[in-house]
């Protein structure tokens, strides 16, 4: 929590009320404010006084601002100190001038965690985030001055330039159209792409990558034997670098909140000499959806304090004051339930909370496996697959299809995927321009070698915005999340295992099912339903607050037949298909209408 904003004079006056004019204007982030000036550099943070994760500090010529935590801060004191030289690992930014000094601009590639940062010498400044890019950071490159912060509002206050959306990103976001190199929804300002330092200095700035996790894709040559126990130490590394000390887990019936519940419960009792808790919403009006009973046995097994509520959030509540607070609308994510969810968290004394999210990337991009699997000539399994599916009905046209890829070009799979982009865009609602969407789709296609390391690394592709909207969220209710799935360690374990041992089976998650297996409750890792939420997004569905954002409305986005929709809210006869373009693009609109007076 909290946030960081820097600036680089290169012709104006170095003004440091210019710093923290841009950390004032974000006061969700924390009261506290911190500055230092370097040469022609100012670092700052904002923070809040009862949950300290900024940091500054100076010396050997650098200076380094810093929010966030560092997971192995510990070990990394260690390295850095060396002989008469003693490192502090709760001064994270200390860490950094130390490490600066040693690795230079190599050093973000050491670090583990959950950050932001920047690094001056006073006449260059070099910033960058966390790995998969939990932290958001956001700079403008002018010719007098360069400026960098956690949010896109704050770059514009230290640029002095007019706070304006910008509608071209807009349609982009909302027609899925956007990829790592997307700006801010504000004019003006661009974000800096995950896994990436920027440097910036007096001619110009440049922009490099610190981590290429396609390195490591099938690298590893582990034992049955071996994958369990490094999966075992990883895993249990990775929820115990989560732990605060007022831990809940957010938990699911699934398999991957249970998971983190099963390693990250033992651990936390060792620690801290109390019981791990566990926190999830409650259906009770959909019974499809709800999962307490699944819940209840893994809260049961674990011996984990459970707390509840039931789901009443409002998906379009305070539609506008999110998107202004997010600088811009968030596809797919309902901060009004995120915003309950931690509320009551709050409510039972929680400040922490992990969750189960990111799994999916880490352990089940599973999309053309046969055909990867084809084209390095591993045969053995290729066959072993192909007979479980035929098992299970997979007739000789399905498998064919799932060759294809191994051999297809790209042009042709562009021309397959812009066809059969996926249930989401088959179905779009008449009152959209389809091909937008099957055109974004399609920009997916890569030529046949590249498809299975493709897939293996979708969960680095895009800007994130809705870990940016997260973590805004996150600072508003005064909970931190973090999501040991997606720690770094653990996610390069799993990209080096080769295709086959990833995948062992037809069965979804079957690796991971196989690993849980006596930590996790069987009848999770056995279930064979899965929840869908269907039933729980129309009976919220809300076409009196649908109407007022979509109806004649001041600014159109091209591509919407505006009164073709105004026929189906008038007639509130939206599926849910359709009710959750509606629900995106009227979250646009809230934002739009900012500027509507």
């Amino acid at each position: 929590m909290g946030s960081i904003a820097f600036a680089l004079f290169r012709a104006a006056d170095v003004d440091e009320s210019c710093v923290r004019a841009m950390l004032a204007v974000a006061p969700h982030r924390g009261s506290d404010v911190k500055l230092l000036r370097a040469g022609r550099a100012v670092l700052g943070f904002s923070d809040h006084p009862d949950r300290v994760e900024g940091d500054l500090a100076t010396g050997s010529g650098l200076t380094a601002v810093f929010t966030g935590s560092i997971d192995n801060a510990a070990s990394l004191a260690t390295e850095f100190g060396g002989a008469g030289r003693s490192l502090d690992p709760t001064r994270p930014a200390q860490l950094l001038v130390a490490g600066f000094e040693r690795f230079g601009d190599a050093l973000p590639s050491r670090l583990r965690g959950v950050f932001a940062a920047a690094v001056s010498d006073g006449q260059q400044i070099w910033s960058f985030r966390d790995h998969i890019g939990f932290r958001s950071l956001f700079y403008r490159d002018a010719p007098d001055a360069f400026f960098g912060a956690t949010e896109a509002k704050q770059v514009v206050a230290g640029a002095a330039i007019t706070k304006e959306p910008d509608v071209e990103v807009l349609e982009a976001i909302f027609f899925r159209e956007y990829d790592d190199e997307t700006p801010s929804a504000l004019r003006g300002v661009r974000r800096l792409p995950k896994g990436r330092i920027l440097r910036a200095g007096f001619e110009g700035s440049a922009i490099r990558r610190y981590w290429q996790p396609e390195s490591l894709i099938e690298s590893a040559d582990f034992s049955e034997e071996e994958t369990i126990e490094r999966f075992g130490a990883l895993m249990e590394q990775a929820t115990r670098r989560a732990f605060a000390g007022d831990d809940v887990v957010s938990l699911s019936g699934g398999i991957d909140s249970p998971a983190v519940a099963a390693f990250a419960a033992p651990q936390y009792l060792e620690t801290y000499g109390k019981p791990l808790a566990a926190l999830t919403a409650l259906y009770p009006d959909q019974p499809s959806v709800d999962e307490s009973g699944y819940v209840e046995e893994i809260a049961r097994s674990l011996e984990m304090p459970l707390f509840t509520y039931d789901r009443t959030a409002e998906p379009l509540g305070r539609a506008q004051e999110w998107a202004d607070l997010a600088d811009g609308p968030v596809p797919r994510l309902l901060l009004s339930d995120a915003e309950e969810h931690f509320g009551y968290a709050r409510k039972f004394g929680f400040r922490s909370m992990m969750t189960g999210e990111i799994a999916e990337f880490v352990i089940d991009m599973r999309r053309f496996l046969l055909a990867h699997l084809l084209r390095r000539g591993r045969f053995g399994a290729l066959m072993e697959h192909a007979r479980a599916q035929r098992t299970r009905g997979v007739g000789a046209l399905g498998l064919a299809r799932q060759l294809t890829p191994a051999l297809a070009p790209r042009r042709a799979q562009a021309l397959y995927m812009a066809r059969n982009a996926g249930p989401a865009a088959t179905r779009a609602p008449a009152w959209m321009d389809a091909t937008r969407i099957r055109r974004a789709n399609a920009d997916f296609a890569v030529p046949a070698v590249d498809r299975w390391r493709r897939q293996q690394l979708m969960g680095f592709i895009g800007p994130g915005l809705t870990l940016e909207a997260s973590e805004i969220c996150e600072d508003v209710c005064g909970v931190r999340t973090r999501r040991p799935w997606a720690d770094v360690d653990l996610w390069e374990f799993f990209l080096s295992l080769p295709a086959e041992i990833k995948h062992p089976t037809v069965q979804r998650k079957g690796l991971v099912r196989r690993l849980l297996r006596g930590r996790v409750p069987d009848v999770i890792l056995d279930r064979q339903d899965k929840t869908v939420f269907d039933e729980s997004i129309a009976a919220r569905i809300d076409y009196q607050e649908l109407r007022r954002w979509l109806v004649e409305p001041k600014q159109r986005l091209r591509g919407i037949d505006y009164r073709l929709l105004a026929d189906r809210l008038d007639t509130e006869s939206l599926d849910v298909i359709g009710y959750q373009w509606a629900r995106d693009l009227a979250q646009t609109h809230a934002f739009l209408s900012l500027w509507d007076q």
